[in-house]
């Protein structure tokens, strides 16, 4: 069966439509305003208990000793956890770079502050944490590296110490001619730049409750948890256990955007409820624990970036050399933010050749993960100083300098040294656009009256592509296999007309389970109040990866939008054979199903979907009676990445222009 999904709101099957595009009150909100919303902190389940995490206060040392006997015997305390159990139950996390992940709690070597190294499952929290005062652990303590320069030097301290090296990975990818290309210019601007780490800092922090049947093996996990079958494979593939026996009930969260990576705490919390007998654990991240050993760090990074430009001011190449300190581990998957650029490395440019010296380096820091932006916004810190740093040499105002290296409006699709394809734009235009908004002009003229009082004002123009809809052959640079990411979505009428939209993620307050219901309700013609959204787990939804990449809005339309023309096709067999007539003479639209050069016969989708579940003597031959469909939906003409990482990876690729003044006291 080809499915053709609607690629325009001007091909959905309706007149005129009410609901996309339009204003409407969103279905999430009712219950997020009443308090109705069940977070992770909000979950109980029988026999729950609660779990209390002990961690490292140093950053490198031998356990010398490690004695739970006091905390264990403590009322209220039903199971205790350390290394050993940690070693016998599960495999190190899954890593990117491949190999350099640890077990959840540290065996004989703690490599960073708040790495865990036991946890208590007790009747409350209270317990729990009385529990872990009783724990004595003695350490000896060992060297550690902080600077990932001297990290790389021969002698450092090995974070990794079976490792041999602190170097996670160095990798030199070359687009192009660079070296003739900076050999010919004009003009070579040289620069370095320090990112320093940051934190999120979200309202919710991580939280699951994991319940592990001891006899059929079974795991159960709730959390706040932004890629559920991912989480789930995850889980699966660190504690050995087949796949189809982890289940995750990913609860509402506020928002994704990395920054909630649980991965240790959920692993821990498991662990505990093996030894509990299958008890469910409960384990709320508390703040301290969030901002000290969460997944709340990234972009702890050294470059230097050089750009050539020729005597007509267009600039011919780029080299962007990148040190990332991703921390103790690769477990947080940070590696993939130092791939991601490559998706728009010359960002809004006609820059045509590139190269990027990369290295990803271990220290004794907590393990870096992913951040909203996902490692692009530092790229584009230093993309943008260099052109700006070329502008001010060259004496040429910065938004005019972009604008004679934009890539044109009839350049598109066009091909970026790094191999992915940008599919439109129009770059001249914006900056147009938010040059008038800021009225640029007035801006200048203020800064130069304000400089002749000696103040000091800045004016800052930014251009930078946002890539969007990501694919695994993005981070094959860094070790992360595939090509394709599925987004699923079930689409079922009832007997009277009544339509439910299941999928495979949570809530995350972004509007996605309104998007889906306004984009079914004008695909058949109804109204949105027909329409449910129904979140399933991860044993019953279709095959689904969530929020993540800037992809879950292009995604779930793709999904909603086939299983809609999926049932549609179905549905026209059923009214042809009732017509007494050929499908492809039935056509659906605002609602009904109609018959060329039939006016005035029709039926609606209630009608339809009625006689399939009610009376199946009337179907043709070959079809069911379920006015229900499954599409999933990836990105199409994604590519194999070459030996330098090119392939055609994000699958949108939209332009900011930004204009600031600033004055500095």
């Amino acid at each position: 069966m080809v499915i053709e999904i609607p690629k325009r709101v001007e091909d959905l099957p309706t007149s005129n439509p009410r609901w996309v595009g339009h204003r409407v009150e969103r279905k999430e909100d009712s219950a997020l305003l009443t308090g109705r919303t069940q977070f992770i902190a909000d979950v109980v389940v029988p026999g729950m208990l609660h779990c209390a995490i002990l961690r490292s206060p140093l950053p490198h040392a031998r356990i010398a000793k490690l004695d739970t006997t006091d905390a264990a015997a403590l009322p209220g305390v039903v199971a205790v956890v350390t290394g050993e159990d940690a070693l016998r139950w599960s495999q190190p996390a899954a890593s990117a770079p491949e190999g350099w992940g640890t077990h959840c709690l540290a065996s004989s070597v703690v490599r960073y502050v708040g790495e865990p190294v036991a946890a208590v499952a007790a009747t409350s929290r209270y317990v729990a944490e009385d529990a872990l005062e009783r724990i004595v652990v003695d350490y000896d303590p060992l060297d550690a590296v902080a600077d990932p320069f001297a990290a790389m030097e021969a002698g450092s301290p090995l974070v990794i110490e079976e490792k041999g090296t602190n170097v996670m990975m160095q990798r030199l990818f070359t687009w192009g001619a660079v070296d003739d290309a900076f050999a010919q210019a004009a003009h070579v601007f040289t620069e370095k730049f320090r990112w320093n780490r940051l934190g999120a800092n979200p309202m919710e922090t991580f939280g699951a409750v994991c319940e592990w049947d001891p006899m059929s093996l079974d795991l159960t996990v709730y959390g706040s948890i932004q890629a559920a079958s991912f989480f789930a494979l995850g889980r699966a593939a660190t504690f050995g256990i087949p796949s189809n026996k982890v289940n995750v009930k990913s609860q509402p969260h506020g928002g994704s955007f990395g920054g909630k990576g649980g991965t240790r705490g959920t692993d821990i919390t498991c662990l505990l409820s093996r030894k509990a007998g299958g008890r469910p654990v409960k384990w709320i991240e508390d703040r301290m624990e969030y901002l000290t050993s969460g997944g709340s760090q990234a972009w702890d990074r050294h470059y230097e970036a050089s750009l050539a430009v020729d005597a007509k001011a267009q600039v011919t190449g780029l080299r962007v050399k990148l040190v990332d300190d991703l921390g103790a581990t690769g477990e947080g998957y940070a590696a993939i933010s130092a791939a991601k650029p490559l998706a728009a490395f010359t960002g809004p440019y006609t820059i045509p050749v590139a190269e990027y010296d990369l290295t990803l380096v271990a220290t004794n820091k907590l393990p870096a993960f992913p951040y909203r932006g996902f490692g692009p916004p530092p790229h584009f810190f230093v993309l943008e100083q260099m052109m700006d740093i070329a502008a001010r040499h060259l004496d040429i105002d910065p938004a005019e300098f972009r604008r004679r290296n934009f890539i044109a409006s009839d350049q598109f699709p066009y091909t970026i040294p790094s191999g992915n394809e940008y599919d439109s734009g129009s770059y001249e235009e914006v900056l147009d656009k938010a040059l008038a908004l800021a009225d640029y002009a007035d801006l200048r003229a203020q800064q130069a009256r304000a400089r002749e009082e000696g103040r000091i004002v800045g004016i800052g123009v930014a251009s930078a592509i946002e890539p969007g809809v990501f694919d695994w052959n993005a981070y094959r640079t860094v070790g992360v296999p595939g090509i394709g990411v599925p987004e699923g979505a079930t689409v079922s009428i009832d007997i009277l007309g009544m339509i439910t939209v299941r999928v495979g993620f949570s809530l995350e307050g972004q509007g996605q389970y309104t998007l889906a219901s306004q984009l079914v309700a004008d695909y058949f013609g109804t109204h949105i109040d027909a329409v449910r959204v129904v979140q399933l787990d991860t044993q019953s939804s279709p095959p689904s990866f969530g929020p993540g990449g800037s992809r879950l809005g292009v995604a779930i339309t793709g999904a909603v939008l086939g299983a809609c023309e999926r049932i549609r096709q179905k549905m026209c067999a059923v009214t042809a054979a009732l017509m007494q007539t050929e499908p492809s003479n039935v056509q659906l639209r605002d609602g009904k199903f109609t018959v060329e050069g039939m006016p005035g016969v029709e039926m609606s989708v209630a009608e339809v979907a009625g006689t399939m579940l009610a009376r199946s003597d009337l179907l043709p031959p070959g079809i069911d009676p379920r006015p229900e469909a499954t599409h999933v939906w990836t990105a199409a003409g994604r590519t194999e990445p070459d030996e330098q990482g090119r392939a055609k990876s994000y699958l949108t690729a939209a332009q900011a222009v930004h204009v600031v003044m600033v004055e500095i006291d």
